[in-house]
């Protein structure tokens, strides 16, 4: 996947937050983001040797301890330059440790800190307890509205990338902001690579197993995306060929992915639980994963 516009990234000297995020609405119905979603075996249980077998050693730094949020409400400074440098390093290498110091400075030091970055990316998680919720109401047939909405997909004969499309256009019908945007695109992705890892499924019937894998890629795409934002610069200006770009992102992408899935599994805990407490502290820990230095 590359990038699809051009991104200097967010410039110094402004607020960490922009001033219309508080603006920005509530992702789906609040009573299905408050579903309850089971436990899975795994939870609680340490799961991230797909984690360690790509993060290796400590990546280097430099200069780039996390910002105190209490009392820096606006960005410093080459605020991405060191992520950009581990960036540009693990393109030309290959090296995982640069793409994880890479990311670590850009939560740190770009995004101002995992508690900062938390709350700048809330509507993933919204977008994330948001799906799961439909989905499961629409397993389960707990809601009319989503029931009608069902029966309709199914009379239409709608497969694949169509209900994906629908489904994204029920929770976000009309968004606008970079955020809620992000976050559509983001559940669109969710959903089509869920269909790559398991092609037979019927989106219409996971399992609670299932969603909260896809609760997971939606967030995991999100980062990723932030990435790609914050840093696409990066990927033009360097003359490799598609190809070898095209590698490095893919490599991004599924070690985003197994970072989330594993807070994931950790968030969901050993007790049933909602969909947006689940994912809120899905993507807390993430970015604590991926803001240690």
């Amino acid at each position: 996947m590359g990038t699809s516009t051009s991104s200097t990234g967010a410039s110094a000297g402004v607020p960490f937050d922009p001033a219309w995020l508080n603006d920005v609405e509530e992702v789906g119905e609040t009573e299905t983001a408050d579903m309850q979603l089971n436990p899975s075996e795994e939870s609680g249980q340490e799961n991230t040797d797909s984690v360690e077998e790509i993060s290796g050693d400590e990546p280097e730094t430099a200069d780039d301890s996390p910002v105190d949020v209490s009392a820096a409400e606006i960005a410093p400074p080459a605020r991405y330059s060191e992520a950009r440098r581990q960036l540009t390093r693990f393109v030309n290498t290959g090296d995982h440790d640069a793409l994880r110091g890479a990311i670590s400075s850009l939560v740190n030091k770009g995004m101002g800190g995992s508690a900062k970055a938390a709350s700048r990316m809330r509507t993933t998680a919204s977008a994330a307890s948001a799906l799961g919720g439909f989905l499961k109401a629409a397993r389960d047939g707990t809601s009319l509205t989503i029931a009608a909405w069902v029966a309709s997909a199914k009379e239409r004969g709608l497969r694949g990338s169509d209900i994906a499309l629908e489904v994204v256009n029920q929770l976000l019908p009309l968004g606008g902001s970079i955020d809620e945007e992000s976050a559509k695109h983001a559940m669109t992705q969710a959903i089509a690579y869920l269909y790559e890892v398991e092609p037979t499924i019927d989106l219409f019937k996971l399992g609670d197993d299932q969603i909260a894998c896809l609760m997971a890629y939606t967030v995991a795409f999100d980062v990723y995306h932030r990435v790609q934002l914050e840093l696409g610069r990066v990927f033009e200006k360097l003359k490799y060929s598609a190809l070898l770009i095209h590698e490095r992102l893919n490599q991004a992408l599924d070690y985003v992915i197994a970072v989330v899935s594993a807070e994931m599994i950790k968030a969901r805990g050993t007790q049933s639980t909602s969909m947006r407490t689940i994912a809120n502290n899905a993507l807390r820990n993430t970015l604590n994963v991926f803001g240690a230095p």
